[in-house]
This record gives C-alpha cells, structure tokens and sequence, in this order.
C-alpha cells in the first residue's frame, strides 16, 4: 500500500499545481528524490520529493538534495486513504529549511523523519506560494 499511498500523493500534488495554473511533469519514479517538475509560466522551475502517508505519524526522509530550487511536498491521507470525500493534508517545505523540522526515527541512527504532530499547525501548511514566492492569478 505504501506505493499507491506515495503514487496517490504525487497525483494529487500535481493536480494542485496545474489548477495553479503551472506545468507539471511527473517522473514517475525514474528520477531519484525528484517525483515532479513544475514550471511557472514565466519560466522558473522547481523539483518537488512527494511522499504520502495514510494516516497521522511520521514521513521517513533522508533528503540529499538540499537546494532553493528544490520542494519536499508531505501529504497525509489523515486516516482516510479510501474516502475520496476527504481532501488530504498537504505541506510544501523547502529543501534548504528540511532540517529544521527533521528528527530521529525511533530506534535508527541512519533514519531521520518528519513527524505529523511538528507540522499539523505549521507554515507548511498548504503552503504553495513558497514554491514560487508568490501567488498566481
């Protein structure tokens, strides 16, 4: 279930972005840490990692690419994965900003994650506009 749950996300992501009114292209897991490619129509680009979760724990992430250019997009399903009445939550974080909401895994020294209860209330938030610094339209 983890790779609908991931592959439901990216669709749902991209969906977003194109109401926006961006360009968006799915790599469908031919990139590595790089799930979408979205392109502002006056030309900028960013990269988006899009991980899913079907309910309301924790995201296991280990980013590498660290860039202003690049987006982790976390969407959880808020335990309603099978209910398509219920919009998912979505947080937009910046790659360079990753860090401060990362932590531990349980009982892992390699494994780090972002955990639902840090961002439930945060700036991430439906925060679209930091992919672009702006808002469209």
């Amino acid at each position: 279930m983890s790779n609908s749950t991931n592959l439901a996300a990216e669709f749902f992501v991209a969906s977003q972005l194109h109401r926006l009114g961006y360009i968006v292209t799915l790599t469908l897991g031919n990139t590595k840490e790089v799930d979408l490619l979205v392109a502002h129509p006056d030309g900028r680009k960013v990269s988006i990692d899009t991980k899913g979760l079907k309910n309301k724990t924790n995201w296991p992430l280990t980013p590498k690419l660290k860039r202003k250019d690049h987006f982790f997009a976390l969407v959880s399903y808020v335990n309603h994965f099978e209910d398509v009445e219920c919009q998912p939550e979505v947080f937009i974080i910046p790659s360079v900003e990753i860090d401060k909401v990362l932590t531990g895994w349980s009982g892992s020294k390699t494994v780090t994650c972002v955990g639902y209860s840090k961002l439930k209330n945060s700036k991430y938030k439906k925060a679209w506009p930091l992919l672009f610094n702006s808002k469209l339209g």
